[in-house]
C-alpha cells in the first residue's frame, strides 16, 4: 500500500473537515432498522419501458443502515451506511449493539445542514460519516484488539443522559393521547417479556416480526414497549424480568387504541442503555421486586384496604361496568369503583372449584402445589398461610358480571368464617352456607381494573358484599 494510502486512528473528538484516510474504533450504541428501495437508473426516461429483470432489478435496489458509535464516555457520532441491498442485509446481520468495529475511511460531512440527523439519534458530534460500497476501500469490520474492546464495552453501562432528565411512566399515561408522537427519556425495568409474532403488514403483504416488553418504573405497573427490529428482538432475549433496567433515550410514545392508553416504540431516534450505572437502580429494582405479578397478588392488594369500601358510591348496574371495562364509556384510567345491585348466581363453596390458596407468610406471593418453597428467589425460607380465594358471579337486569374476586378478609367478613373453621365444615354445611348468599339481592361494591398492558384480562375484585335493604334497592337501583 502507498504511504498516501496510510490510515491513521482517530477518536471522535479528533474528526473534522479535514479528517481524510483515517480508522475510527467505537462501540455500537444504537442501530437502525435497515430501509430499502429501488427504481430506475437515473438516465433512463419517466416513459421508457423497463425491461430489466427481476434479479437486475434486485441487484439495482439498495439500501441505508445507520449505526450510532461511541469511543468515549463524552463522544458519540452516526455513521450511515449507503449501498446494494445485499450489502445492506450483510452489515445488518453483522453487528449489533454492543460490538466494537473499525470504520475504514468514512467520509465526513457536518451536520449543521443535514438533514438526515433530524431521523437519527441526538449526537455529541457536529460531523457525522458516511460509508459508501462504491468505495472500495471504505468498509467496516470487527475490531480485533482485546484491550481497546474491554474498554469500549464498558462505555456500554455509562447513562448517556442524567437521571434528572427522565420523566416518571404515570405522568406520560396521565397525558394520554395529548404526547402521542412525542418522545421522552425514561428510566424503567423490564417487567415482563412477551413471545415474538408474526404479522402480514396489509399494504406490502410482508410478514414481519414484534416483540411487546412490559416496562414498569416506581410510578407507573406498566407500559407496553414495541420492538419492530430483528436485531432488538434478538437483544431483548438476553433481557430478564425484573433484574434489566433500561436507559430509553427519545423513546416515542405511541396511543394505541386496542390497549386503549399509551404505548411506546423504538423511534430512529432512540438509543437504550442497558443495566446503566446510576445510583438509582438499587431503589428501582427494590421497587419492582415488591409489586404484585399476579391478578391473585393484585386482588388481594386491592382487598387489603388500598380503597376504603365506605368511600364507593357509585351506583352502576353490570351494563355500565361492561361498558366502562370494554364497551363506550371506556376512559383512560384503568382503574375505577363501582356499587352494584345484583344478585349472587355463582358461589361455589361446596363444588370442586377451588375455595382456599396458599401464600407465603414471608412475602405474600402465592404458593402453588405440594411444594413448600416460596417462588420468588430473593424470598427468605418461610411458612404457607392459606387464605379465602373465591370466584363470584353477579346477576342483574342487564346482564352476568363473571368471574369476579372475592378473597382473604373480604371473603372472611361475608362468610363470617375463617378458612381454619370453613376447612372443618361437612359438605351440608358449606351448601347451607352457600345459599344464605345465593339468588340473594346484594349491595356489591367493586374495585375494577381493566385490561391493560399488565394485564389481558379484565378484574373486578369485590371489596365488600353485604345483602341490601330493599328499599335502599328501589331508591337506587338503575334501568340501565
Amino acid at each position: 500500500m502507498a504511504s498516501s494510502e496510510l490510515s491513521t486512528v482517530k477518536t471522535i473528538a479528533q474528526i473534522n473537515d479535514e479528517a481524510r484516510h483515517f480508522i475510527l474504533v467505537a462501540v455500537v450504541i444504537a442501530k437502525s432498522s435497515p430501509r430499502f428501495f429501488s427504481g430506475p437508473p437515473k438516465n433512463r426516461n419517466f416513459f421508457e419501458q423497463d425491461t430489466t429483470s427481476d434479479s437486475a432489478g434486485l441487484e439495482m435496489a439498495r439500501g441505508v443502515l445507520t449505526l450510532t458509535l461511541r469511543d468515549s464516555a463524552r463522544d458519540t457520532i452516526n455513521c450511515t451506511i449507503w449501498g446494494k441491498a445485499d450489502t445492506i442485509a450483510h452489515y445488518d446481520n453483522a453487528f449489533e449493539v454492543g460490538d466494537v468495529i473499525d470504520v475504514n475511511r468514512p467520509q465526513v460531512s457536518s451536520t449543521v445542514f443535514g438533514r438526515s440527523e433530524q431521523y437519527s439519534p441526538t449526537v455529541t458530534s457536529p460531523y457525522c460519516l458516511t460509508v459508501n460500497d462504491q468505495a472500495q476501500l471504505a468498509q467496516i469490520v470487527r475490531h480485533e484488539g482485546s484491550q481497546d474492546t474491554a474498554r469500549l464495552r464498558a462505555l456500554l453501562r455509562v447513562p448517556l443522559v442524567q437521571p434528572g432528565s427522565t420523566i416518571p411512566l404515570a405522568d406520560i399515561v396521565a397525558s394520554g393521547s395529548g404526547c402521542n408522537g412525542e418522545t421522552f427519556n425514561l428510566l424503567v425495568v423490564v417487567r415482563a417479556l412477551r413471545a415474538k409474532r408474526d404479522v402480514r403488514v396489509a399494504r406490502s403483504n410482508e410478514v414481519k416480526s414484534f416483540r411487546e416488553v412490559v416496562l414498569m418504573d416506581c410510578s407507573h405497573p406498566g407500559v407496553v414497549m414495541k420492538f419492530w427490529s430483528e436485531s432488538y428482538i434478538r437483544w431483548s432475549e438476553r433481557w430478564t424480568p425484573l433484574q434489566t433496567v433500561l436507559l430509553l433515550v427519545d423513546a416515542r410514545v405511541e396511543y394505541s387504541e386496542y390497549y386503549k392508553t399509551i404505548c411506546l416504540a423504538v423511534d430512529r431516534k432512540t438509543i437504550i442503555t442497558q443495566d446503566p450505572d446510576l445510583a438509582q437502580l438499587s431503589n428501582l429494582l427494590a421497587h419492582a421486586r415488591s409489586i404484585p405479578t399476579q391478578d391473585i397478588d393484585l386482588v388481594c392488594s386491592l382487598s387489603s384496604g388500598s380503597v376504603d369500601p365506605a368511600t364507593i358510591s357509585t351506583v352502576m348496574t353490570v351494563q355500565q361496568i361492561l361498558d366502562r371495562t370494554e364497551g363506550d364509556l371506556v376512559q383512560e384510567q384503568d382503574q375505577f369503583t363501582a356499587l352494584c345491585y345484583a344478585v349472587i348466581t355463582r358461589l361455589d363453596l361446596d363444588g370442586p372449584t377451588r375455595t382456599v390458596s396458599e401464600r407465603c407468610v414471608s412475602c405474600r406471593a402465592l404458593v402453588r402445589g405440594q411444594d413448600a418453597a416460596c417462588p420468588r428467589y430473593d424470598c427468605p425460607a418461610g411458612g404457607r398461610e392459606p387464605f379465602f380465594d373465591l370466584t363470584v358471579d353477579i346477576t342483574d337486569h342487564t346482564g352476568t358480571l363473571a368471574g369476579c374476586r372475592m378473597v382473604s378478609r373480604v371473603a372472611e367478613a361475608v362468610l363470617q368464617c375463617d378458612v381454619a373453621s370453613f376447612k372443618r365444615q361437612t359438605d351440608d354445611q358449606k351448601t347451607h352456607l352457600k345459599w344464605k348468599f345465593l339468588l340473594d339481592r346484594c349491595a356489591v361494591k367493586l374495585i375494577v381494573k381493566r385490561r391493560s398492558a399488565v394485564r389481558f384480562q379484565n378484574l373486578y375484585s369485590i371489596v365488600e358484599c353485604t345483602i341490601a335493604d330493599p328499599a335502599e334497592v328501589e331508591a337506587k337501583l338503575k334501568v340501565y
